[in-house]
Formats: structure tokens, C-alpha cells, sequence
């Protein structure tokens, strides 16, 4: 009960900032990977709002997440996030990358 008028008595406005945070588009493809879907541009485009996938899938690449890219039956590229092999493991080792 203590917390409900808490919550009654804080400001409108700061109340509706919380509710109002918006997910970016990179946050959002990730989100979606995680899942274990796979995704293509057009799912992308049309269910997620997000533009330019092959850029965010760039930016998630460069932070260090495994994305891979297949090609479906028409020749479309779809991403996956999948667990990364022991050749990316030894060159990232070899690179100096910490994993601790």
C-alpha cells in the first residue's frame, strides 16, 4: 500500500518518461536474434520498423556478438546469432581480446 501512494505522489511528468523509454533499432534486431529466430530484411522492415539491417547487424558484429548470415531459397541473406567456433575464439585470443 506504502508503495502505491509513493507512486501517486511522484510527478506526472517523470511517471511518463519511464513508460515512454524507446527500444533502439540495434536493441530491438538483438532482441529478435536472441529469441533464436533467424532474420531477414523484409521481417525486419516490415514486423521490427527497423531500416538499414545490414548496418545494425554490423554494429553487433563490432561489439563482439556471433551473427552469421545464410542465404534462403530466393538468395536473400537472413542472420542468426549463433555460438561462436574455436577459429573466432583463437583469433580473438590471438588479437589480445579478454574474454574475463
Amino acid at each position: 500500500m506504502k508503495v502505491l501512494f509513493q507512486l501517486a505522489m511522484m510527478p506526472t511528468i517523470w511517471r511518463a518518461n519511464m513508460a515512454n523509454r524507446k527500444v533502439t533499432q540495434t536493441q530491438k534486431v538483438l532482441n529478435f536474434l536472441n529469441k533464436g529466430n533467424s532474420l531477414s530484411n523484409a521481417v525486419a522492415t516490415h514486423k521490427l520498423k527497423v531500416n538499414r539491417l545490414p548496418a545494425k547487424i554490423h554494429v553487433l558484429r563490432q561489439a563482439g556478438y556471433p551473427i552469421y548470415t545464410n542465404t534462403n531459397a530466393v538468395g536473400n541473406p537472413t542472420y542468426r546469432l549463433g555460438t561462436p567456433s574455436r577459429a573466432m575464439i583463437s583469433a580473438a585470443f590471438a588479437a589480445g581480446v579478454s574474454f574475463s
